[in-house]
């Protein structure tokens, strides 16, 4: 079985599904995951990110994204960043602001952001850990630019 990104697009705007699920599916191979992960990726206007993030993080601004481990939403898992299901890692989901997605050179960023945060990942927690995602992800970028050439 192979890892599936499932993409739904909440707007009236154009989403490049294809290159969504390359970024993650490419992030993915780097990291080098054996296991088959499943996560979604959902696209939402800005007021509509704004709510969630008021709701779930109780801040009051429009992010470019975010991420909802599949069990975070429950303060008894919060160490829990996935569930295994039948040999598959559900990972969870990601929210992107719509007006985010037509920049084809920050969207792999806002991805690869939020893809670490599903595999727990937290730069929060300290700064060697905000470190560490910092590096993961500049390596990633690196190995996308060289593999899609933006």
């Amino acid at each position: 079985m192979k890892h599936e990104v499932l993409i739904y697009n909440k707007t009236r705007r154009k989403v490049p599904k294809e290159f969504i699920s390359d970024i993650i599916l490419r992030a993915l191979d780097f990291i080098k995951l054996k296991q088959p992960v499943e996560l979604a990726v959902l696209i939402v206007d800005a007021e509509e990110i704004r709510k969630l993030n008021k709701i779930w993080r109780h801040k009051n601004y429009i992010p470019e994204e975010l991420s909802f481990g599949l069990n975070s939403r429950s303060r008894a898992s919060e160490d829990k960043f996935a569930k295994r299901q039948n040999k598959v890692l559900e990972l969870g989901e990601i929210v992107v602001n719509a007006l985010k997605i037509s920049d084809k050179n920050n969207l792999p960023e806002i991805l690869i952001h939020s893809l670490l945060h599903l595999l727990g990942y937290n730069h929060e927690k300290s700064e060697t850990e905000a470190l560490r995602m910092e590096q993961l992800e500049a390596r990633i970028l690196k190995y996308l630019n060289f593999n899609f050439n933006f």
